[in-house]
């Protein structure tokens, strides 16, 4: 009997072990595989940038796009192949990836902010204190002590609130007027929390014991400043506030010139890189620069192929017109219909130019392009016509200057 006992004991002993193993291996093989994508998604975000700094557009392009698939809320792999596409050109594509990244990098800001503070709520306020939406202005910012009794609160001074003049312009959005502001209390009795920004700079929200000048704030800002002045009333006890922008109105630039989309861009940040305003518009195939004309003082001509130059920031209030850039020209000889002097446009390969030369003759086989180096001497560099036709041979592109031979 004794030995019965042991053995049942001793099947059950190893039955929960067994079932205790499982767990601790079950459990973090799904953490492990997060870690695995997060870990591969970088990868190839890395080679990405490498291939895109040595020139192979398609292929970092594909290895962003692969970043993506191991993490698609990776917001520098959409910003990288939004950059890719506008060098490639491609601009919907490009402005459709930078759109996107700039959504994740806000919606990753915004979840930042409101984590950190939902836990400290719920360490000091009960859950029927607190929603998803409620901020606890003190964790945000420590608000000046109460004034002693005696003082008359509806003189005291506003609370200065710290500015964060380090923050790069494309990280913050200070509010304007005709902006929409969604203004979130903690106070079930309220209704509308819409409001837009007067004309003056001022946020007229009932609660308020005057209109609050906003203009120039950030939502944070303008939050603490909110649950401060009804706290100091003693309006609602221990004041939450979130401030959002619903409808951008205020930051605006006109692009005009070269583009397929002309008119008003609004900006969602304090300045953004010209290349996303560029690709947004669609430029033209013979667009070459870009005059950026700020406060009508300032000229900034910029070279639309310069890569680093399409990083300037644009501001609100910038003139943006795409331009032409000057003629030029290339040349063509040898066998074919029509010789001579041709007008160079940007994108321009060989092929295009033999066609728009009236075509080959029946014996030309190769065509020799000769392009001047960093010295001054021509260096030629041949291309069999048969191999490009049939695209067995990439069709090259052509630069500003080249001779161009048709030979037999």
């Amino acid at each position: 009997m004794y030995r019965l006992v042991l053995l049942i004991g001793v099947l059950s002993l190893s039955v929960y072990s067994h079932g205790v193993v499982a767990q601790i291996t079950t459990k973090p093989a799904s953490a492990s595989t997060a870690t695995d994508a997060i870990g591969n998604a970088r990868k190839f975000y890395q080679i990405g940038l490498d291939l895109m700094e040595a020139g192979q557009l398609s292929q970092a392009a594909m290895s962003f796009r692969q970043a993506l698939q191991y993490d698609p809320e990776y917001a520098d792999a959409y910003a990288a192949l939004g950059r890719t596409y506008f060098k490639m050109r491609e601009w919907q594509q490009a402005s459709d990836n930078l759109k996107r990244a700039v959504v994740l990098n806000h919606k990753q800001r915004i979840t930042a902010q409101i984590k950190p503070v939902q836990r400290a709520n719920a360490e000091i306020v009960s859950p029927n204190e607190t929603t998803a939406a409620t901020i606890n202005l003190r964790t945000l910012l420590p608000l000046a002590p109460e004034p002693p009794p005696e003082i008359k609160t509806e003189t005291a001074k506003p609370i200065p609130v710290a500015r964060t003049e380090e923050t790069p312009l494309t990280k913050i959005y200070r509010v304007g007027p005709n902006d929409v502001l969604d203004v979130s209390l903690n106070d079930s009795s309220q209704q509308s929390t819409l409001y837009t920004v007067t004309a003056a700079g001022l946020l007229e929200h009932p609660l308020l014991s005057e209109p609050m000048t906003v203009a120039g704030l950030t939502v944070e800002e303008i939050g603490s400043r909110i649950g401060a002045d009804l706290q100091r009333r003693a309006i609602i006890e221990e004041a939450k506030a979130v401030v959002g922008v619903r409808e951008y109105a205020s930051h605006t630039v006109l692009v005009s010139g070269l583009v397929k989309d002309s008119g008003t861009k609004i900006l969602r940040r304090e300045a953004i890189p010209l290349y996303v305003v560029v690709a947004d518009a669609q430029p033209l195939p013979e667009a070459a620069k870009v005059t950026v004309v700020r406060a009508s003082d300032q000229i900034f001509n910029i070279d639309l192929n310069q890569t680093a130059d399409m990083n300037f920031l644009v501001r609100a209030g910038d003139v943006i017109t795409l331009q032409p850039g000057p003629i030029q020209f290339i040349y063509i000889a040898g066998e074919i219909k029509s010789p001579g002097e041709k007008t160079f446009r940007r994108g321009l390969t060989l092929m295009q130019v033999i066609l728009a030369s009236g075509g080959v003759g029946p014996k030309a086989k190769v065509a020799e392009i000769a392009r001047s180096n960093e010295n001054g001497f021509l260096v030629p560099t041949r291309f069999t016509l048969k191999d490009i036709a049939t695209g067995k041979t990439a069709d090259p592109a052509v630069k500003p200057g080249d001779r161009i031979s048709i030979l037999r």
